[in-house]
């Protein structure tokens, strides 16, 4: 997975774990439907590495997303 120390989201649009943009289409003011991640599985093993302050306000990238599920880390 990308660097995974806890990176600060300065936006909804950047993953907290990494701080690269996520493409969330939310945060780009569209509907989630026509996301990316409408699509995917996120394991709860990958959202327990979320910090709890950004629990809920920034999305996971489709990398760090993809790198868990290649890794399982």
């Amino acid at each position: 997975m990308p660097d995974q120390t806890n990176h600060a989201p300065e936006s909804a649009g950047t993953c907290p774990l990494c701080g690269q943009a996520n493409g969330c289409m939310g945060a780009a003011g569209r509907s989630h439907a026509g996301c990316w991640c409408a699509h995917e599985v996120f394991p709860q093993e990958l959202f327990k590495r979320v910090p709890k302050e950004f629990i809920g306000k920034a999305c996971i990238c489709k990398e760090c997303l993809e790198a868990f599920k290649r890794n399982g880390e």
